[in-house]
């Protein structure tokens, strides 16, 4: 089965990103949920944790389909 087919049907499975935050960025990240922790307490994160984690899947869901339609209709120009 090619790559294609594994992507369209879901049995695609990326490796580990090579790229990772910078560490000045990813410190700002963990600022601010340390401050919301402060301010707002360790219940209140724990409560919309979940929820946080699910809107960043979506986002990076979203940006990989509309990465991979660019990518394709790039190549279709070309044809």
């Amino acid at each position: 089965m090619s790559i294609l087919h594994d992507i369209y049907g879901g049995g695609y499975a990326p490796g580990e990103s090579l790229e990772r935050l910078p560490q000045d960025l990813s410190d700002k990240y963990w600022a601010f949920f340390e401050e919301v922790e402060k301010t707002m307490g360790l219940e209140f994160i724990e409560r919309h944790w979940d929820n946080l984690i699910e809107a960043d899947l979506y986002r990076s869901r979203a940006s990989f389909r509309e990465g991979f339609r660019l990518g394709a209709s790039l190549m279709l120009e070309l044809l």
